[in-house]
C-alpha cells in the first residue's frame, strides 16, 4: 500500500512488477495530456516561471558562495575555478540524488507503478531545483568555457535534461519519471567527488585510499544508477508505449539512447581513467569524443605534473 501524506491517496497491488501498465490516473492531474503533445507554454506561468528563476538565482548563490569560502588556498586560474564549479555539481548531485534516493526508498512501489501519472506540485520542486541547476550550469558554460568537445557535450546534456525536465512539469505527468532520471545524481556524488580529489591532487597525495574507495564505489554506483536506472527507463516506455502520445515514446527511446551512449562513453573514460581499460582497447581520442565530464580530460596532463613536481 502507498499513501500520499498530503492527499491521503491509496494504491494497492498484489504483485510486484518490473515494468507496469500505469494506470493509476486516481494518482494525479487527470488531464489525458500523456495522449497530447506537452504545450511548454505552461512554463511561463507564474507557478512554474518563478520558482525556476529563483532556483536558479540560487545556484548561482551557491557557486558565489563556494567560489568565496572554498579552495581559498588555491591560486586564482583554470584549476580553482574547476574545484569551485566541480564543488557546485557536488552539492547539487548531494542535495538531489540523496533526496531521491530516500524518496525511492519509501516510495519503491509507487515509483515503479506511476511513473506517468502520479503528480504533486510539492513533489515537482526538486524537478524545478535540478532545472535551475542545469539552466546555471549550461550558462556558465557559455560565458566562462572555451569551445570544446567535451563542453559541447556536457551543453548537449544540459539542454536535453532541462528539456526532458521541462516536459514532467508542464505536463504535469511522468512526473516519476522525472524522478528515475534524476536518481543518475546519485553515481554524479562519487563521479564528482573522485574529480574533486582528482583536480586537487589529494588522490596522489594525502588521500591515496579515500581517492581509491571513491573510485571503486564510483564504478558500481556508475553501473547501478545510470546503466540500471536507464535499462528501467527504456523497458517502461517500451511496455507503456500504447498509453502515451508517440512524441512521448521518442522522447524517452531516443532521448534514452542517446543518453545510454554519452553514459557508455564516460564510463569508458572513467576505466580508462583508473587504468582499468587498456588503450588498445579503446583509444584516448575516441574516448574524449563521448566525453560527458571533462575533469577527466586533463588526466594525462595532471599525471605528468605530479610526476615532474
Amino acid at each position: 500500500m502507498y499513501i500520499d501524506s498530503n492527499r491521503n491517496i491509496e494504491l494497492t497491488s498484489s504483485n510486484f512488477f518490473l515494468f507496469e501498465i500505469d494506470n493509476h490516473t486516481n494518482l494525479g492531474i487527470n488531464n489525458g495530456a500523456e495522449r497530447h503533445v506537452t504545450d511548454y507554454t505552461v512554463m511561463l506561468s507564474i507557478d512554474t516561471f518563478i520558482p525556476l528563476i529563483c532556483y536558479t538565482v540560487l545556484w548561482y548563490s551557491v557557486n558565489l558562495a563556494v567560489t568565496t569560502h572554498c579552495w581559498t588556498t588555491w591560486q586564482e586560474g583554470i584549476r580553482r575555478k574547476r574545484l569551485v564549479n566541480v564543488t557546485t555539481s557536488l552539492i547539487h548531485s548531494s542535495v538531489s540524488g540523496v533526496f531521491l534516493f530516500v524518496y525511492f526508498i519509501r516510495n519503491t512501489q509507487i515509483m515503479f507503478s506511476s511513473p506517468m501519472h502520479y503528480y504533486s506540485y510539492s513533489d515537482s520542486q526538486i524537478v524545478m531545483l535540478s532545472i535551475g541547476y542545469f539552466i546555471y550550469d549550461a550558462c556558465d558554460l557559455l560565458v566562462n568555457d572555451r569551445i570544446s568537445i567535451a563542453t559541447c557535450v556536457l551543453l548537449f546534456h544540459h539542454i536535453a535534461s532541462v528539456y526532458v525536465l521541462s516536459t514532467a512539469i508542464a505536463s504535469k505527468k511522468f512526473l516519476l519519471y522525472a524522478y528515475w532520471a534524476l536518481l543518475m545524481e546519485v553515481s554524479s556524488i562519487f563521479l564528482h567527488s573522485r574529480s574533486l580529489l582528482h583536480i586537487s591532487k589529494l588522490s596522489a597525495t594525502s588521500m591515496i585510499a579515500v581517492s581509491k574507495a571513491i573510485g571503486y564505489m564510483n564504478i558500481i554506483a556508475f553501473i547501478i544508477f545510470r546503466f540500471g536506472v536507464q535499462f528501467f527507463l527504456i523497458g517502461w516506455a517500451y511496455v507503456n508505449m500504447d498509453n502515451m502520445h508517440i512524441y512521448y515514446v521518442w522522447i524517452a527511446m531516443g532521448g534514452g539512447g542517446i543518453f545510454l551512449v554519452i553514459n557508455i562513453g564516460l564510463f569508458l573514460r572513467i576505466l580508462h581513467s583508473d587504468g582499468l581499460l587498456c588503450s588498445s582497447v579503446v583509444s584516448h581520442e575516441r574516448l574524449d569524443a563521448l566525453l560527458e565530464d571533462n575533469e577527466y580530460k586533463s588526466g594525462k596532463l595532471e599525471k605528468k605534473e605530479l610526476l615532474i613536481n
